[in-house]
């Protein structure tokens, strides 16, 4: 029912009826499984019942190919937050090829981008990504890692004192 409150809240945002949409996209991987099953089933179901082509979608290729898609920034009358506007797709904001920093979920990693599909990893983190660290964080800590390690973190954090430890400022003598 949530992954419903989403789609219609998107429909909602872009200003379209499910009959507007060309097809329906899904992340197909990777990522957490029973994430990427209700999410898939939802789709797929979707794609069926109004007769849309249903097209799986690789999450970090995603990610990496968002920043070849322009944006503008503007001032929604209505509420004066600022959103972002997507421009025409043709004109490209970035070209290949490029290099990309992933840092999505279980990924982190630097990336010599050469074309859709084709990608070129340069390095990566050899141990766990950041958000994982934050979820091993919390749990040494006894914080509860439900929502998240990076939000109990967090929260601790914000109860503490910023002065209780000195910490040195790095690269403080390098010109």
């Amino acid at each position: 029912e949530n992954i419903d409150k989403v789609i219609n809240e998107a429909l909602q945002k872009a200003n379209m009826e499910i009959g507007d949409v060309d097809a329906i996209g899904v992340t197909v991987g990777p990522g957490l499984e029973i994430c990427l099953r209700v999410g898939c089933h939802r789709a797929r179901d979707l794609a069926i019942e109004h007769k849309k082509p249903f097209v799986g979608v690789h999450h970090l290729e995603a990610h990496i190919l968002m920043a070849r898609i322009p944006a503008e920034r503007y001032i929604n009358k209505d509420d004066s937050e600022t959103e972002d506007k997507v421009l025409d797709v043709s004109a490209r904001a970035m070209e290949f090829p490029f290099l990309a920093l992933l840092v999505s979920g279980g990924h982190c990693q630097i990336l010599k981008c050469l074309g859709i599909g084709k990608y070129y990893i340069i390095g990566g983190t050899l141990d766990d990504s950041l958000g994982e660290a934050f979820d091993k964080t919390a749990r040494l800590l006894g914080l509860p890692v439900g929502g998240g390690g990076g939000p109990a973190v967090e929260a601790l954090a914000k109860e503490g004192d910023p002065k209780s430890v000195k910490l040195p400022i790095p690269l403080q003598k390098r010109k």
